[in-house]
């Protein structure tokens, strides 16, 4: 498990965040990054019910961890998704946001193919 200091540049959707990571010596590395345990509706869904939950979650996740917020990201290095997205823990002020989305029922807990 590594662990790095970061920076939330915007909220993609409501399991997928762009952040600026430091990896150390003045260097940083934007990376897109999926939420780890969590299935979000997505922004282009088929039907208004979905787009409106994407939304929501999207919001609610901009609240719990606002953009320019300073996180720490837990992830392994061969962790990725499909889309070659690394998947990971996001922490923020020592709360973990794919444990309070899930919480709040926002987002559902995924379940690998």
């Amino acid at each position: 498990m590594y662990q790095y200091k970061a920076k939330i540049v915007r909220w993609i959707d409501g399991d997928t965040v762009l952040v600026d990571i430091d990896l150390g010596f003045f260097c940083t590395r934007q990376e897109r990054l999926r939420l780890a345990r969590i299935s979000a509706h997505e922004l282009n869904s088929e039907t208004l019910y979905g787009r409106r939950r994407a939304r929501s979650a999207r919001h609610h996740a901009e609240l719990l961890c606002p953009v320019g917020s300073e996180v720490i990201v837990e992830t392994s290095k061969s962790d990725r998704d499909r889309y070659a997205r690394y998947i990971a823990e996001i922490i923020f002020e020592g709360e973990n946001i794919s444990d309070e989305l899930l919480a709040r029922k926002l987002v559902k807990k995924f379940k690998p193919a």
